[in-house]
């Protein structure tokens, strides 16, 4: 007559194992949570360079990111275009695309227009939103002041 006692203490053990294993590997297989933050940053830039209609701008953001800033912009009478990377204080980067208008094309000028953050490094790799701006420009020494509200997937 077989030992089945025998044969349930190899089985078992090796049963759980197999089990064990293949419900770790679907947990690491699920695509992690997606997190959502609510993004508010007040922005002051200074000019760095221009060159023809293109302008680069460095300063600082302050609100749930904070954090040096780098942009550059191409500026037409009463459009802007561009490009703004964030350095927050958690590390690594997050990069948008901005696209705007100014309400007039006196010196002193307001301007608003939309925000798509298009990735980012470090924990911001990956990073996914939208959001608008708005703001005001010294057209002769393109200082800015900006206020940018975006909500952004991680």
């Amino acid at each position: 007559m077989p030992d089945h006692s025998r044969r349930r203490r190899i089985v078992r053990p090796v049963l759980s194992a197999l089990i064990a294993f293949a419900a770790a590997a679907a947990f690491a297989a699920a695509p992690a949570q997606a997190k959502t933050i609510k993004v508010v940053e007040r922005a002051r830039l200074g000019l760095v360079r221009q060159h023809g209609s293109t302008i680069d701008l460095r300063g600082k953001v302050r609100g749930t990111l904070s954090g040096p800033v780098l942009a550059r912009f191409n500026v037409r009478l009463l459009s802007v275009t561009g490009l703004v990377t964030i350095f927050p204080k958690g590390g690594g980067s997050l990069s948008f695309s901005v696209a705007g208008r100014a309400r007039s094309a006196a010196v002193r000028a307001r301007f608003s227009g939309s925000v798509t953050v298009t990735g980012g490094t470090g924990r911001w790799a990956g990073a996914r939103g939208r959001g608008s701006f708005d703001g005001v420009v010294n057209r002769r020494t393109w200082a800015a002041t900006a206020t940018v509200r975006a909500r952004i997937s991680t």
